[in-house]
């Protein structure tokens, strides 16, 4: 998309025979949102959105209807590596429409990624990474771990609403933004027809079901981010007040002391925490709490952090080195070691292997560089 001009609307609308008065009111809508968010394209109806995304009005129409023939998700069904119960067992990946995809991702790139997330907030945003995060809590003398249960589903579509009314734009278009951006369940969701009020009047919608994020959505991730700031907010006042560190990555709540701190106070902490995360819709997997002593193994991010700087953990040291020894041994070489290890393909080996090192990279050059050589010499067709 080319940087929005008014002149260059005004005269193209003109050209086209546009109705001076429609111009002169989008004139305003966009002005009014620029003042509020310089950095933001005007977006004037769902058929502008779909021009701009280059994606068929019909179905964009269709999505922001939920209507029942058009699904615009697939859904598939992953059991999670940490034990769980019920439901909570499984996690849910939602792989858009193509069509919604790319108007996702467009979104995601000219509209969330203008706007900036708390600083408290470390995932899903550029320049940063875990090893950032842990580094906030590296020597510290207690620290208090959170996490919140389903944390894309918590958050609902009236959040996501305000979201985009906040940056400015018109309430019809923030709703249908808020519904390219969620789904609906097939049961279980809630039904509040009024639960956005604010400036929204009557909508050209029938269905009143609430979407949530869904995971696998191109903006569920920084819209997660952007939700969260009233969250990060809170939880950073509460942090400040107590003398501690809060960081956020996704999910997971880290909040460290470098001072007087006991296991009395941590418990009370946390009740205070988990009340907050309810108050803005979040429920605390309880069961992930950790409270944790001085003189404790202390990991963040899979980072350890109870020096003056973030090591990686002997356990994903060792994970690299037994994958590239197997692999090495002339007895084993790579395909029995595939077949063992359940990989498909020596390519995804690789791009495992190699996405680990990358990860470490920042934290542990030298140890990183060692692996790599040995990586060079393994024969990939063995």
């Amino acid at each position: 998309m080319n940087r929005w001009s008014p002149q260059r609307y005004k005269s193209e609308g003109l050209n086209q025979g546009v109705d001076q008065n429609t111009l002169s009111n989008a004139l305003s809508t966009a002005e009014l949102l620029r003042a509020n968010s310089p950095k933001l394209p005007p977006i004037f109806t769902l058929r502008h959105l779909a021009h701009e995304a280059g994606v068929p009005y019909a179905l964009l129409r269709a999505v922001v209807a939920r209507s029942e023939r058009a699904e615009a998700y697939k859904v598939f069904k992953l059991k999670k590596a940490v034990a769980s119960f019920g439901a909570n067992r499984f996690r849910y990946i939602c792989v858009p429409h193509p069509s919604l995809l790319k108007v996702q991702r467009w979104i995601h790139k000219h509209i969330l990624m203008q706007v900036d997330a708390h600083p408290a907030s470390y995932a899903y945003k550029e320049k940063t990474s875990p090893c950032d995060a842990a580094t906030m809590h590296a020597g510290c003398t207690w620290m208090i771990k959170l996490d919140a249960t389903n944390f894309f589903e918590s958050i609902l579509e009236p959040d996501v609403y305000f979201v985009f009314r906040d940056m400015g734009y018109q309430a019809l278009v923030a709703f249908e933004l808020a519904r390219l951006c969620t789904r609906v369940r097939p049961t279980g969701n809630p039904v509040k027809a009024n639960r956005v009020k604010e400036g929204q009047g009557n909508l050209p919608y029938r269905t009143i079901k609430i979407g949530h994020l869904p995971q696998g959505a191109a903006t569920s991730p920084l819209l997660s981010n952007l939700v969260a700031r009233k969250l990060d907010c809170a939880l950073t006042g509460l942090a400040n007040d107590r003398g501690l560190t809060y960081t956020r990555y996704a999910d997971d709540l880290t909040f460290s002391s470098f001072g007087d701190f006991d296991r009395d106070i941590s418990t009370n902490l946390v009740r205070e925490i988990y009340e907050i995360m309810r108050t803005h819709g979040l429920w605390p997997n309880k069961s992930k709490t950790k409270i944790i002593p001085p003189g404790a193994r202390k990991v963040v991010l899979g980072l350890l952090v109870d020096g003056p700087v973030p090591r990686l953990t002997k356990e994903f040291k060792a994970e690299v080195r037994t994958h590239i020894h197997f692999m090495l041994r002339p007895d084993v070489g790579v395909r029995k070691h595939l077949r063992a290890r359940k990989f498909d393909t020596p390519w995804g080996m690789q791009n495992y292997l190699f996405g680990k090192l990358a990860y470490a990279q920042p934290i542990e050059p030298r140890w990183t560089a060692r692996m790599r050589d040995l990586l060079r010499k393994i024969d990939w067709t063995s």
